[in-house]
């Protein structure tokens, strides 16, 4: 027998009309009040008297309409209702384990200043931490924010995030992060709440608000860059698993043949045989033979300066040597993306992260895998977001939370009626 969900008092169905009311400016404005309570489906008094509320709490501004928004009519003139997204702000941090990246954003998701530190090749907890902070106080200075201003702050990470304890596990690239509670170290960043999550998860979130994910309910993304990650959307919803860990595609067994295992501890073996370090470990080795000339080249006489750009970059040039390296390590990637896709059948891979940069180079390896190794055709693009996808998750993150904390007007529970 099925269950329904009522709301039985005047004090709710108050909140409900609240919620509606200010999501749908929030979604459709400028808005006017009749076309507000068209939209929303309510009497033009609840609307009144909804919106007088709101303006007095001060989320939304009323402003009269230029000629351009509303045709010149007789009587007074019309007003229109805007959400007041600069009432707060919110932060969306990519803490990677290359760069950290910070966008500053009203509570509209409108990016108003945002920052990016390097890191050391050897990333050690002190160093990444040190650029955050540094990072957000030049990207809140240069936003003219006060840290009292921001509502919520998200942090997107390597490795997995504990939902019970917040401590970070999984997380080789960054040496001293596995262990960490994130929140709590950055919790002097702001007076709000601070959430953190896989980087890859809030990739998704990004490339579903504002990237190529689209409508699309099932797709995969992944990530390829320093290491490899992974994210899986569900009927339209963000799944991570029950230790949030679902996405650890980097510990697959997609191994590579005649080559030595990863170090115990260090990371997973589709990682190891296909990520960022496996171009730059053969890149490396191919440097040291007169065969790998131009690879050294390219890295100014330093072989330990070449990493996964410069092999591409080889290649690019019709290096064989190079291509060599590239097309066995796309030809681990693609068979890899295959395992997942034929296991979870989505209607689109999306593919990210700083080696998808080399475009229809990494995109045509994966397509041959995916074609020859699963059943069921799947789109297959590159991620639009590129290396902002991750901040831009944050930033998505942080208005949800924001929203939570903020414009939720519903503070009694919903009464179970079982029908009779």
């Amino acid at each position: 027998m099925r269950t329904t969900l009522a709301a039985d008092s005047p004090s709710l169905l108050r909140q409900l009309n609240t919620t509606v009311v200010l999501e749908v400016i929030r979604k459709s404005g400028p808005i006017s009040r009749p076309q507000l309570a068209r939209e929303a489906g309510l009497s033009n008094p609840t609307v009144a008297h909804v919106v007088d509320q709101l303006l007095a709490l001060g989320y939304v501004l009323e402003t009269e309409a230029s000629s351009d928004e509303i045709p010149r009519r007789r009587g007074p003139k019309a007003k229109l209702l805007t959400f007041h997204a600069t009432l707060g702000y919110v932060l969306g941090i990519d803490a990677g384990a290359d760069n950290s990246v910070v966008k500053l954003a009203d509570l509209s998701g409108a990016v108003v200043a945002q920052g990016r530190a390097e890191h050391p090749r050897s990333a050690r907890a002190s160093d990444v931490l040190a650029a955050i902070r540094s990072t957000v106080a030049d990207v809140l200075e240069r936003g003219g924010v006060a840290a009292s201003a921001l509502h919520a702050i998200s942090v997107g990470t390597p490795g997995v995030v504990d939902p019970l304890t917040g401590t970070i596990s999984l997380a080789p690239q960054i040496e001293g992060w596995e262990g960490l509670n994130l929140a709590a170290e950055l919790s002097d960043l702001a007076p709000c709440r601070i959430v953190v999550d896989n980087e890859c998860h809030l990739a998704l979130l990004a490339e579903q608000w504002r990237g190529g994910a689209g409508d699309a309910e099932n797709v995969l993304l992944v990530q390829l860059g320093v290491g490899i990650g992974g994210a899986v959307l569900i009927d339209g919803k963000l799944f991570r698993g029950s230790t949030g860990a679902a996405g650890e595609i980097a510990y697959m067994q997609i191994g590579g043949d005649n080559e030595d295992v990863p170090p115990e501890g260090s990371v997973g073996a589709f990682e190891w045989f296909a990520g960022g370090r496996a171009y730059r470990r053969h890149g490396m080795a191919a440097a040291s033979e007169p065969e790998g000339h131009v690879l050294l080249e390219l890295a100014h006489g330093d072989p330990s300066a070449i990493d996964a750009r410069i092999v591409f970059a080889a290649a690019a040039q019709g290096d064989p040597v190079a291509a060599g390296i590239t097309t066995t390590l796309l030809g681990r990637l693609g068979r890899g993306v295959a395992t997942i896709a034929a296991t979870f059948n989505p209607e689109l891979i999306l593919v990210g992260g700083g080696i998808a940069d080399a475009g229809e180079a990494v995109l045509g390896p994966i397509r041959d895998g995916v074609s020859r190794f699963t059943p069921h055709p799947t789109t297959i693009r590159l991620s639009t977001l590129g290396s902002d996808a991750t901040a831009l998750g944050a930033v998505r993150r942080a208005m949800e939370i924001a929203d939570e904390l903020s414009f939720s007007f519903i503070t009694e529970p919903m009464k179970e009626v079982l029908p009779a």
